[in-house]
């Protein structure tokens, strides 16, 4: 049976709830999004005025209208505070294929369980409700810190993809391609389960 992907879906963890995304969160959104460090290699652009958060917004949800992505906020569990954005896209139905990406969070959010939590989460979806063989990521070759954090989740990195995508600024972006397949997945759930099993003082002020 081919994999879904389709709204609604909410998941729910210790420290964050992926929520499906919405034009209500826009503005809790932007609060999340002031830091210019977070925009640095977004294929986005920078989403820190209002209708760029908007228009964006906007995009992800008629883009999953159309079966092509499937979008959520992020949110602290305590308090529902919006932290960030994160997807499924690159949805292959026939051969069970799904991308993870799309991911940003608010710099104080950053070093913090939420986005290893998230990453559990949305992986624990595809593999074991959705049934899927395979899971990407990818990122770009500039963003060293992006690579280590999906290194950490125990992901196979696969090559790089030259020059396919036209930034904002009129760069071409080369992508760093990393992958996770069914067989592999008992192992990263367990990785991931012993890190989030790790004491954490809370984000930084």
């Amino acid at each position: 049976m081919p994999v879904q992907f389709r709204t609604p879906v909410e998941l729910q963890g210790r420290y964050v709830w992926l929520l499906p995304l919405s034009l209500e969160h826009v503005d809790g959104l932007r609060a999340a999004s002031d830091d210019p460090t977070i925009w640095e290699f977004t294929r986005a652009g920078d989403l820190r005025e209002p209708e760029a958060m908007r228009r964006w917004v906007e995009n992800l949800l008629a883009q999953q209208r159309d079966g092509l992505t499937l979008a959520f906020v992020q949110v602290e569990s305590a308090s529902c505070t919006p932290l960030g954005m994160t997807r499924f896209l690159t949805i292959d139905r026939e051969e069970s294929h799904v991308e993870i990406g799309g991911t940003w969070l608010g710099r104080r959010w950053w070093n913090t369980p939420v986005n290893t939590e998230s990453k559990l989460l949305l992986l624990r979806y595809a593999f074991d409700v959705e049934a899927c063989h395979r899971v990407e990521f990818k990122t770009d070759l500039r963003n060293l810190r992006s690579q280590r954090a999906i290194e950490r989740l125990g992901a196979v990195r696969e090559g790089i993809t030259r020059e396919h995508i036209l930034l904002p600024k009129g760069l071409w972006r080369t992508s760093v391609r990393y992958g996770i397949v069914a067989s592999e997945w008992p192992a990263v759930r367990a990785r991931l389960d012993t890190l989030l099993e790790r004491a954490w003082p809370g984000p930084a002020q």
